[in-house]
């Protein structure tokens, strides 16, 4: 089997070239050479090369749309590839996909019209144009010129979503075509008819997707295509899916969050791309909006080593000067960066160890707060998400290994022993299936509130899809926007310091349900004594405090099959205070102790890999605090469970200096070295 110019390559850069010609001195100096020397200079070893900006001016001699004036000719493009070739840097070409302001403001027709009928630039800097209309010929005559024309190893199409909802005239047009309906303006998520008009937004940008990635292989088979991956995790807008991963050769996108955002979608990047590694890809400046305020280089170090302890590949952005120079400084930092990372790029590789999975449903990615709505009145806000993460961060801080996981792997599920299902809006039928099928094979699954009652269509169910796995029916839901959960006597020890008097507190409703026969309810609901949107009535001025308990359970225990299941009636992993009642509840479902046992800080993530073809576990050490630089931790204790492997050594990376362990009938006990951000340990077996 070949091998493909990404796999190795881990330091990578963009250039972001967003530059408009207005001005004639926009990108007059721009110097190949000094472009080049500046991406050696950074240590990095693939580039992303702007063909076409947001702007949608080209920088080459274009025969379809606009070169852009300030190059007067030059085939600037063609000149940075070659330079970059001889350096053996790889070159990603740009191509920026439905944000073209060149396109946008020269054929009115293509534009993306908002619910209010307005056009969607308007009063902003990003001309969207419409993938539905014409502009979608456009686009492909482009990206034929520019895999015609030039040798490059990959193409990138940039702002693959829809920036906003669009009622142009072609897309009205081609939903009266294709589902006989006038497009629905009122957000309802229990409406069969905004549901279908939501999957149509899907799989029409997957049509699009498809569309550029065909264009690019037939014209140029050999190079990879990318389309920006920073938008599986944002909201139902912008119309992306997991299935849109399928139209890329690896995921890469760009985040600008905590390291708990870096945690969650590096591992969502890593088992939801097509290929290894994915990238993960952040600015070197403070954001995106200041053009000359560089990270710390320590922001930048501990990013880099959150990618590689994840096993992705890091790319730093940077944002060319309007007159085509560039800032020395970004590069000698990046390459200080990178002169420490790569050392132990050698050393990656092996099956990323996973005792939990989050499923990550990117069809619940809505609130259905948002029902009865006007399109433009919608919010950005995600409960699903916003629970997956509060899981992630508990297992994190409990140094639970954990991945994320989406309906590209519901098949793949018996590698995992705990699966949580936090809070999934909407659900098919493949996916009921899958994890039945998972849990009567002897997995373990925990699932919360709306889990499988709505399905994808847009229906409410009368009762939960997986109401045999749950052990429970559904019969309503409470009016009061804050409970509460009061352990039973069977369920108190992991409520720890809660009871009937003072229970624990939900901060929003909780569903009504009926146990089956043989499910073990492990808590009740409590109401306030007041109904908390009655503000003329209450109990406590300030607080609502628990005054109803009921015999509706709120946490359940079934088994089902080889498996078993805790069902919770309201988001009990959203809230942090009570993580540690989650994670008992996590831990008592594995059907056999967790890979890994540290007591280290929870400012440390710990991330393993296995190779076995090497007899070797691979462990990362990532010390990501929020004030940098970090504090160093030292003495930190790690056990990890290997069964009847014989300890051969445990070495520190890429010193490759030993360190001493102890043999504890199946498990392995050693202090890791002192950890100011990053150390990777190898511990090797006979």
């Amino acid at each position: 089997m070949s091998k493909k110019w990404y796999e190795n390559v881990y330091r990578r850069n963009c250039i972001d070239t967003h530059i408009q010609d207005w001005d004639e001195r926009f990108l007059s100096e721009i110097d190949p050479a000094k472009y080049v020397e500046m991406l050696v200079l950074s240590k990095v070893n693939s580039a992303v090369v702007y063909a076409v900006s947001h702007a949608g001016l080209c920088n080459y001699p274009t025969k379809v749309g606009q070169t852009h004036k300030g190059l007067k000719a030059r085939d600037v493009l063609r000149e940075v590839i070659d330079l970059c070739h001889q350096k053996e840097i790889k070159v990603v070409v740009y191509y920026s996909l439905i944000f073209n302001s060149w396109a946008y403001n020269n054929y009115p027709d293509w534009r993306i019209i908002t619910a209010d009928g307005r056009e969607a630039a308007e009063n902003s800097r990003y001309g969207v144009c419409c993938p539905n209309s014409p502009y979608r010929d456009f686009a492909v005559a482009q990206i034929e010129e520019i895999c015609g024309n030039y040798e490059f190893e990959g193409i990138r199409f940039d702002m693959t979503f829809w920036p906003t909802v669009c009622y142009c005239p072609t897309c009205q047009k081609r939903y009266a075509e294709e589902v006989g309906e006038e497009l629905p303006r009122i957000v309802d998520w229990l409406d069969p008819k905004w549901v279908t008009f939501q999957r149509k937004r899907e799989e029409w940008l997957i049509d699009f997707a498809a569309l550029a990635t065909s264009t690019a292989k037939k014209k140029k088979p050999g190079a990879t295509v990318e389309h920006q991956a920073s938008t599986y995790t944002a909201s139902w807008q912008l119309g992306v899916t997991n299935r849109i991963s399928k139209q890329n050769d690896f995921l890469q996108g760009d985040f600008y969050g905590d390291a708990l955002q870096g945690s969650f979608v590096c591992k969502l990047l890593y088992n939801l791309t097509e290929n290894r590694p994915y990238g993960f890809e952040t600015s070197a400046t403070v954001s995106l909006r200041d053009h000359t305020t560089l990270k710390p280089k320590e922001l930048l170090e501990a990013k880099a080593y959150a990618a590689l302890a994840n096993a992705g590949a890091f790319i730093f952005i940077d944002a060319i000067d309007p007159v085509g120079t560039l800032n020395e400084n970004v590069y000698r930092r990046m390459g200080e960066v990178f002169n420490k990372t790569k050392e132990y790029e050698k050393y990656l590789g092996g099956e990323f160890c996973q005792d939990v999975a989050i499923y990550f449903s990117t069809e619940s990615k809505f609130d259905p707060a948002d029902n009865g709505k006007k399109v433009l009145e919608a919010s950005d806000k995600m409960p699903h998400l916003d629970a997956a993460l509060s899981v992630a961060k508990s297992l994190i801080n409990n140094h639970i290994l954990y991945g994320i996981v989406t309906k590209k792997n519901v098949n793949d599920l018996s590698q995992y022993q705990v699966l949580v299902l936090p809070n999934v809006l909407m659900m098919d039928e493949e996916e009921v299936e899958a994890f039945k099928n998972y849990v009567r094979n002897g997995g373990s699954l925990y699932a919360s509130k709306y889990t499988s009652l709505n399905t994808k269509d847009g229906a409410r169910k009368d009762d939960f899809l997986l109401a045999d796995l749950f052990g429970v029916s559904y019969l309503g839901e409470t009016k009061e926007n804050f409970t509460y959960i009061s352990p039973t006597e069977e369920g108190k020890y992991f409520f720890t310091g809660y009871s009937p008097k003072y229970p624990l507190s939900i901060y929003g409703p909780q569903l009504r349900i009926k146990a089956r026969k043989g499910a073990k309810v492990l808590g009740n609901i409590v109401l306030p004594y007041t109904d908390p949107k009655d503000s003329s009535h209450y109990a406590s001025i300030h607080s609502n405090p628990p005054g109803i308990i009921t015999d509706y359970p709120a946490v359940v225990l079934n088994h089902y099959g080889e498996g078993k299941v805790i069902y919770v009636t309201g988001d009990l992993e959203d809230v942090e205070a009570h993580h540690d009642a989650f994670t008992l509840l996590i831990r008592s479902l594995s059907s056999k102790p967790f890979l890994l046992e540290s007591d280290a800080p929870k400012s440390v993530e710990i991330t393993v890999f296995h190779q076995e073809n090497k007899k070797r576990y691979i462990i990362n050490l990532l010390n990501f605090q929020k004030e940098l630089p970090n504090i160093p931790v030292d003495e930190i204790k790690v056990g990890m469970r290997l069964g009847n492997r014989r300890i051969k050594r445990l070495i520190k990376l890429p010193e490759e200096e030993k360190l001493n362990y102890d043999i504890r009938k199946d498990h392995v006990e050693f202090i890791a070295p002192k950890l100011e951000t990053f150390l990777m340990l190898a511990l090797d077996y006979e």
